[in-house]
């Protein structure tokens, strides 16, 4: 069986891990904490870093993936 079918977030909305919202990722990452695959789900993306291309997007495996920090206010 392929770990997808095991994930605890295969009966949430998809698009809690791929907000920009705080509360959503915050809530996305909770079920995270709790999936039975999270060590799968993260060496997939790990594998799969780019999708036709592009960075991978999102929350795998408890981590934020294709986010970039904001850059620092320049001090004076």
């Amino acid at each position: 069986m392929d770990w997808r079918h095991q994930a605890a977030c295969r009966d949430h909305d998809p698009e809690l891990w791929f907000s920009g919202k705080p509360y959503e990722q915050a809530a996305a990452l909770a079920v995270c904490r709790q999936c039975p695959v999270i060590d799968e789900c993260r060496q997939f993306a790990d594998h799969n870093n780019r999708i036709n291309g592009y960075p991978l997007q999102g929350i795998w495996g408890g981590r934020q993936y294709g986010v970039k920090g904001r850059p620092r206010k320049a001090q004076q």
